[in-house]
């Protein structure tokens, strides 16, 4: 079976949109890494998520991608401070109690943290999926916009598509 690691932030959940929102609003540029990763630590995770919305009905499809049976699904998210992992996977599993979490702290790679090697890492992030294909990875972008670079979803019941499935997991 196939890994499937799913990002949260951006693929689950629609917190990028409100954040970057919400740093606007504070006059946070997002070039100012220093200060972008001190409002996300200094962030009430709890609020944001209490207030989110998920992209795409995204944890009903996790259910439909689980009962295929054609992956071994994770959440794996990068996080800045340690309330964040806890809102998150209390989050997560308010929504579904099974399913791995595998927090990743800011500054390491997700393509280092879990063995990327023939495993899908399905991102909004380009970023990280260039750094998984370069570990052997299969990279799938996130995104309503095409991607010429990697196969691109905007649901993840794409991932359910047959045809999709034989081309990823041969």
């Amino acid at each position: 079976m196939t890994n499937l690691y799913l990002d949260f932030d951006g693929v689950l959940v629609d917190t990028i949109t409100i954040t970057y929102k919400m740093m606007y609003n504070l006059g946070i540029s997002l070039n100012d890494r220093e200060n972008v990763i001190k409002f996300y630590q200094q962030l009430n995770w709890y609020q944001l998520l209490e207030n989110i919305s998920e992209i795409n009905n995204s944890f009903y499809n996790i259910r439909l991608l689980k009962e295929l049976g054609s992956y071994n699904l994770n959440i794996l998210t990068t996080v800045n401070s340690l309330e964040e992992i806890k809102a998150k996977i209390s989050y997560i599993r308010s929504k579904d109690k099974d399913i791995n979490v595998i927090s990743v702290p800011k500054g390491i790679e997700k393509a280092d943290a879990v063995k990327a090697k023939n495993a899908i890492l399905v991102d909004d992030y380009s970023g990280n999926l260039k750094l998984w294909k370069n570990k052997g990875g299969i990279p799938i972008k996130f995104s309503s916009e095409i991607n010429k670079e990697y196969i691109t979803i905007n649901n993840l019941n794409s991932l359910t598509n047959k045809k999709l499935i034989k081309k990823l997991t041969k």
